[in-house]
């Protein structure tokens, strides 16, 4: 619980400016819970230190050539996930879909640390590690949310957004992410989805890494941790997991307390002012939740959506701009 505990005051004490935002070491804390408290500090940073020193070299050939100081440090990162080279050991990082089809793989190789290790991750590690090696460079670059997926946008010379998708090595058109991954208007002007997300936004997906990681180690999802976590998040972000959190906590301690009153069904509880009414909150909640644009993209659609982007995107220019 102590590998828990300070995880989330690493992230607390960063949200609120107790301690400068540190998204490398936030990452490290969470990442350290998976392992149970194994994981090398020393070794995870000096990996990321001998990067971002590729990646300064990469960016002095490139920079005179680059229309632009952003572009060429962006141009870089892309570079050493995508092209196989001296700068990279000649091993690019991949995707591995696999580990979409059980928790604990998915969970392992979600973590930056795990993909540090081996150049093997997920939409969740992938994008991370970007953001940490453009903080860390100077690049301007942002992750961005769509239902069950996440990818990073950065911005050129003329003002044009790129959508990087670190799984397939590709950009996409953000009119496929839309209708790929159901996102409507709404979800893009609610903020919830395809937007930039901010320093302090940022660090709430790794607290939503830290309850996933808690969940599954412990088989807590509804205690007074998971609640100060997602209370935590919902006030740097209104992030479409964090409202799952609270909703499907909310109705577990109201499932709990409605059978410890000899409540046996919800048609019972709903003769109980209080319980109904309770119910009735949770219930406006969801309904708040789907009109900001939430979609429950499931595992199967993910995989689905996921064969059929990489179809897509073999038949595409390598040169795709933010429609």
């Amino acid at each position: 619980h102590y590998l828990y505990e300070k995880a989330y005051r690493t992230i607390e004490d960063m949200l609120t400016d107790k301690r400068p935002t540190d998204l490398k070491m936030a990452n490290f804390h969470v990442d350290n819970c998976y392992f149970d408290g194994k994981n090398d500090s020393a070794a995870y940073v000096q990996e990321i230190k001998i990067i971002v020193k590729a990646l300064k070299q990469m960016y002095d050939m490139h920079r005179p050539m680059a229309p632009s100081d952003n572009v060429a440090r962006n141009y870089c990162i892309y570079s050493y996930f995508t092209e196989a080279s001296h700068f990279n050991q000649y091993h690019t990082y991949l995707y591995d879909i696999r580990s979409m089809e059980q928790t604990k793989t998915v969970l392992e190789y979600g973590t930056v640390s795990h993909l540090l290790r081996t150049r093997m991750g997920t939409c969740t590690s992938l994008p991370m590690l970007y953001k940490i090696l453009a903080d860390e460079t100077g690049a301007e670059a942002y992750i961005a949310l769509a239902p069950m997926h996440s990818y990073i946008r950065h911005q050129d010379h003329t003002g044009e957004w790129w959508n990087f998708e670190t799984t397939t090595g590709t950009f996409s058109r953000s009119s496929f992410i839309m209708e790929n991954f159901h996102v409507t208007e709404n979800a893009i002007r609610s903020g919830m989805y395809m937007t930039n997300l901010t320093e302090k936004e940022t660090l709430v997906q790794c607290l939503y890494m830290l309850l996933c990681i808690y969940e599954f180690k412990t088989g807590f999802y509804s205690n007074a941790f998971v609640q100060k976590c997602y209370r935590l998040g919902l006030k740097y972000h209104y992030a479409d997991a964090m409202h799952i959190w609270e909703i499907n906590d909310l109705k577990y301690q109201l499932d709990k307390d409605a059978w410890n009153n000899g409540y046996q069904n919800h048609q019972e509880m709903c003769t109980s002012d209080q319980y109904r009414k309770q119910f009735e909150f949770i219930t406006q909640k969801r309904k708040e939740l789907e009109q900001l644009g939430f979609y429950a993209f499931t595992t199967e659609d993910y995989l689905k959506q996921y064969k059929a982007a990489m179809k897509y995107y073999k038949k595409q220019p390598e040169t795709a701009k933010e429609e």
